[in-house]
């Protein structure tokens, strides 16, 4: 053998690098779709966060068809990696921490899918489940500090299904589909490339497929606001005059509360918050009478509820300035309704 071809072997040629830079393009913006999917589990399960999980193995599908597709180690650390660059830029909400949680998600497809040089279904299925449970033990690190173990063993438990349903069998089948059909050429650890494609045989790949991408166009057309107008928020809804709230018109009206953040995956230490009271916000709108809840939305679809009568009578509720984004303080209630990045109060 050439010298030469043998260590060329181990490189990442364009090909590689071209397929890398589209999976963690498609995966980077696609992830805060995937978060707002898992926001509505939570809802769904009347939890403040943690049921999201059941789906957090889409997030593992990009790095696990890189290494599948290119079959190098590092494709899948690499395309990891790259994917929480793009979902930082494009709006996602963990801050930096998602470029550690994505590298390490990437790295456990590469040490997966890297005890075997011929895969099977089960090595892919136990790779992304093992990738999918490793962002809720860095999470754990960075943010669940308080959570209790039993439900961080559940929140475990759910990612690493999902890993394998949603990460490894759907990676698993989308790759066959791709080889199948002549989209990509196979690695040698893929089937034969002679073998046709068969629709029926992957009927439900398909399916989730088109209703993901189905939701993906409603979600970034209806629900995602990727560009809001800096320190504003639109309220609405059940009220006789809506009219869009701007923060810097409203300074005179600030006051300061000391109170502390007690959630279910972090605290934060009392300290001092200034901001504009939802009493004063609200009554410049004028509720209508049977109004009884005022709903705050996130620029990426997050929202949470507070009961009308407690926000108007005068509580220590804020909505604050943090940066150019709004944010919600709620002296005395969960984190989780603590609501940032906020475009849109709708009084219901």
């Amino acid at each position: 053998m050439n010298p030469a071809a043998s260590e060329t072997r181990h490189r990442f040629d364009v090909r590689d690098i071209v397929l890398m830079a589209l999976l963690s393009a498609v995966g980077g913006v696609l992830s805060t779709y995937i978060g707002y999917l898992g926001n509505l589990v939570n809802r769904l399960f009347g939890v403040p966060f943690g049921a999201g999980q059941l789906i957090s193995g889409l997030h593992i599908v990009w790095p696990l068809l890189a290494r599948a597709l290119i079959g190098r180690f590092g494709a899948g650390t690499l395309t990891g990696l790259t994917k929480g660059v793009v979902e930082l830029f494009t709006g996602g909400t963990h801050g930096v921490v998602i470029l550690l949680v994505s590298a390490v998600e990437g790295l456990f497809v590469d040490l997966g899918l890297g005890v075997t040089r011929r895969r099977n279904l089960v090595v892919t299925m136990l790779a992304g489940a093992l990738a999918s449970a490793a962002n809720v033990l860095v999470f754990q690190a960075v943010y669940f500090s308080g959570v209790a173990a039993s439900f961080l063993a559940l929140m475990i438990g759910a990612a690493f299904v999902s890993g394998g349903v949603f990460g490894g069998y759907l990676a698993w089948d989308i790759e066959r589909v791709l080889v199948a059909s002549r989209l990509i050429r196979p690695t040698d650890s893929v089937a034969p490339s002679g073998r046709r494609l068969v629709g029926w045989r992957h009927a439900a790949t398909l399916a989730v497929i088109l209703g993901f991408l189905a939701g993906g166009v409603y979600f970034y057309l209806k629900v995602y606001d990727p560009f809001p107008t800096p320190g504003a928020a639109t309220i609405a809804g059940a009220v006789e005059a809506p009219y869009e709230f701007v923060y810097s018109e409203w300074k005179a009206k600030e006051r300061t509360v000391r109170t502390e953040l007690r959630g279910s995956v972090t605290y934060v230490p009392p300290a001092d918050y200034t901001g504009v009271p939802l009493s004063l916000i609200l009554a410049r709108a004028a509720p209508s009478d049977d109004a009884s809840t005022v709903r705050f939305v996130a620029s990426d679809g997050y929202e949470a509820s507070l009961p009308l009568s407690e926000l108007a009578s005068g509580s220590d509720v804020l909505l604050t300035l943090d940066g150019e984004e709004l944010r919600l303080v709620a002296p005395g209630y969960d984190g989780a309704y603590w609501v940032e990045q906020v475009v849109r109060i709708a009084v219901e």
